[in-house]
């Protein structure tokens, strides 16, 4: 005969199943009712038969093996503890925290695609500014000049096709120099919007060296200031000291001259195209340069990390949602919701860097970005069925693994 408590479990747990399976469509609690009587008659001095007590086991696990077809395991264990979700449902501040979470992620699923969609747009015009030939195009504006310092006023009305090749890449480098004094600033802003802490230590590590009176400081500042590595700043060199024992032979020095004839020629261009400041050039090109690549590199991590795991917690939080309005299904604790959304975005992560070769960090960003995303959902959302199909894998490859036993001689 089972022990007491067992039985009394029993009773208890079937109890609270056929009064789920009351409320759930197209469920029959028949016999498991029928099978509850012996044990809730007003007598309890009636000892239940052994019979009865089987019949009634019988009787729970059919129609526990039928409400699992139903609902999940989560539902059915909660049930079988009392908590039926028709009995009991999520209040209204976990509701509004799930809402609020889901919101969250949205929000910030739409922030990484504006700024992806703005760095992109930002690289584009890096890589045009970057291609542009800059010192061919001043020198072909150069020797338009010339010549047409050359032929004279009249030569010069006579033929308008020059002079519409000189205003032509005259606008064409004014363009190129509106582009040099906005993109620097453009493109440090978008490194500061995705990374901004590095850019407040940056500033912070500003502060701190310029201060001499460190008391003034914000405490946090203090804390970390000394970690800092402020720079001495660069060595400075005079006219003299920079010449010094170098005196040009008398045959260079007409090379040079003419080289400095064409250095002030180019200067002229740029200031007539527009340019301030008259400094180097190669400056500029070389900071668009080396921002286009820390901006690429942050793409590729907004693309291939930080948007795959938004999109799996947004689909794992779409879930727990999804439990909370469906009256039949038990909604998830607060500890179960969370360690299945960082489980999804996980999950989302390994399908981004691992199961879709295409999408690896050291290859393009630009290719299944939204067959990725959608996986990376769906996954968040029955995470379960990713689970279950590893699960499945591993058994499959531990079986096909393992080494059979060898038959023994004879056949015996």
């Amino acid at each position: 005969m089972a022990q007491p408590d067992s039985l009394d479990k029993l009773v208890t747990e079937a109890g609270y199943l056929r009064d789920h399976l009351l409320r759930v469509e197209g469920q029959d609690s028949t016999a498991l009712g029928i099978a509850l009587q012996p044990f809730e008659r007003a007598n309890g001095d009636a000892e239940p038969t052994e019979e009865q007590i089987t019949a009634l086991a019988t009787a729970f696990q059919d129609a526990h093996d039928k409400a699992l077809n139903a609902v999940d395991g989560y539902t059915l264990n909660e049930v079988l503890k009392g908590r039926s979700p028709h009995s009991y449902r999520t209040s209204v501040f976990g509701s509004f925290i799930l809402t609020t979470l889901g919101v969250l992620l949205v929000v910030t699923a739409f922030y990484f695609s504006n700024w992806a969609s703005r760095a992109t747009f930002a690289i584009s015009e890096a890589e045009d500014f970057v291609e542009f030939d800059h010192f061919n195009s001043i020198m072909k504006l150069v020797e338009l000049e010339s010549y047409f310092e050359e032929i004279g006023e009249q030569a010069v009305n006579s033929d308008m096709e020059p002079q519409l090749v000189y205003l032509e890449g005259l606008t064409s480098l004014k363009a190129h120099y509106h582009q040099e004094a906005l993109l620097p600033a453009k493109m440090s802003q978008l490194i500061e919007e995705v990374n901004p802490l590095r850019q407040r230590m940056k500033r912070w590590r500003v502060d701190y060296c310029r201060t001499t009176d460190k008391s003034t400081l914000p405490v946090l500042m203090r804390l970390i200031g000394p970690t800092f590595n402020c720079p001495s700043g660069p060595a400075q060199f005079t006219t003299s000291q920079t010449t010094r024992g170098i005196t040009p032979e008398p045959e260079t020095r007409a090379f040079r001259v003419r080289i400095d004839e064409i250095n002030k020629l180019q200067r002229d261009t740029m200031k007539i195209a527009g340019r301030r400041p008259l400094n180097e050039y190669i400056s500029s090109y070389y900071k668009v340069q080396s921002q286009k690549q820390t901006l690429h590199e942050w793409l590729n991590v907004v693309y291939l990390w930080a948007l795959p795991i938004v999109y799996g917690a947004l689909g794992s939080i779409v879930y727990c949602m999804w439990r909370v309005l469906n009256p039949n299904l038990a909604a998830v604790g607060a500890l179960y919701a969370i360690m299945r959304t960082a489980f999804a975005g996980l999950a989302a992560l390994t399908l981004s860097m691992l199961l879709v070769p295409s999408n690896i960090l050291t290859a393009g960003v630009d290719l299944n970005r939204p067959i990725v995303y959608l996986l990376s959902f769906i996954f968040g959302y029955s995470i379960e069925a990713f689970v279950s199909t590893l699960n499945m894998l591993n058994t499959y490859l531990s079986q096909s693994l393992t080494p059979k036993p060898r038959k023994p001689a004879g056949g015996q």
